[in-house]
């Protein structure tokens, strides 16, 4: 009788899990041409029809040249590989990035809460790195920074959801490929995330031990 009603408890606790998948779901299918037009689904772009795939939906040429940095306030620029500008990675896995900066310019520090990261420097050199959680699992690496001057034929990792950035300490222009495992990865920058998304200035003023002048003056810039 106890073992019946242990096993009427299991089946129970098992009918009450959801399982939750933290990274973008395997494919079922060779491939799945978004069709942007039709909309976002819960977890992708509906497919188009595979009769309908060419040669060249597979291929991408937007990475091919560096962006002009100097049209952006940073002097830096990020052309994006997600599955909106390259439909053939719906349901991969997978995007790109290519970031391009000049001498002094910098990507502001920012997240990608669905995706890890992995930085290839092209050309130049980059100052880069990471700053770990607050409140991780282990209390001995709260707060810190991991970050150095990587330069041309390196690699850096940004674990997942970690805030990270990139500065052009060089003296000539740097760019980078960079490979992401979702084809939608996420991205919020944390000055345009805090000084324009219309905050609460006292809340802003509080927690940066800043003037209002001073953060009216930030919101000017980043409520654009």
């Amino acid at each position: 009788m106890k073992l019946l009603a242990a096993m009427i408890l299991a089946a129970g606790l098992l009918s009450a899990v959801h399982i939750v998948l933290a990274a973008d779901a395997d494919p079922l299918q060779d491939f799945c041409i978004a069709d942007i037009a039709a909309g976002p689904v819960s977890n992708g772009f509906p497919c188009k029809l595979p009769v309908l795939a060419s040669t060249d939906d597979f291929a991408f040429s937007g990475l091919a040249e560096a962006a002009d940095p100097s049209v952006y306030a940073t002097n830096g620029s990020a052309t994006l590989a997600f599955v909106r500008e390259w439909p053939a990675l719906n349901t991969q896995g997978l995007s790109l990035i290519r970031l391009d900066i000049n001498p002094g310019g910098i990507i502001f520090p920012h997240t990608h809460n669905l995706a890890t990261e992995i930085l290839y420097v092209l050309e130049g050199e980059m100052y880069t790195g990471f700053v770990t959680n607050n409140f991780g699992n282990d209390p001995t690496i709260s707060n810190k920074l991991y970050a150095k001057v990587v330069k041309k034929g390196e690699a850096f990792i940004f674990p997942r959801g970690l805030l990270h950035f990139q500065l052009n300490k060089g003296k000539v222009l740097a760019s980078s490929l960079n490979v992401l495992n979702s084809q939608n990865p996420g991205i919020q920058l944390m000055p345009s995330a805090l000084f324009g998304s219309g905050i609460d200035r006292e809340m802003l003023e509080k927690s940066f031990f800043m003037s209002e002048a001073q953060v009216a003056a930030l919101e000017t810039i980043f409520q654009q």
